[in-house]
């Protein structure tokens, strides 16, 4: 198999970031538009290492955030239906949200 090695690269942070958490005893899991500088203040906030989240990530768990406060917002005419400050990406097959960060 070949190896190519790529040096002088541009990273652009567009992978599907997803949030799970229960409201009322249900289930909730969606999906949340969360930038790089958005993800590393989170794991600043809650403290986590480069070294947990790699422990977490070889055992495909997923990271606990306790102290992190993500803000969205509830139409009261539409329960469980999302939004955010921003505005959500209606031409996407996946329903995505922004998410603002709360300390």
């Amino acid at each position: 198999m070949k190896t190519v090695e790529i040096k002088n690269f541009e990273l652009y942070t567009t992978g599907v970031i997803s949030i799970a958490w229960k409201e009322k005893d249900e289930d909730i899991f969606i999906n949340v538009d969360l930038d790089l500088a958005a993800l590393l203040k989170m794991l600043k906030i809650e403290g986590l290492s480069y070294e947990k989240v790699q422990q977490m990530s070889e055992n495909q768990k997923p990271l606990v955030f306790k102290k992190v406060t993500l803000l969205l917002f509830q139409d009261d005419d539409k329960p469980g239906q999302y939004y955010t400050s921003e505005c959500m990406f209606e031409d996407d097959d996946l329903d995505i949200f922004h998410a603002e960060i709360k300390e």
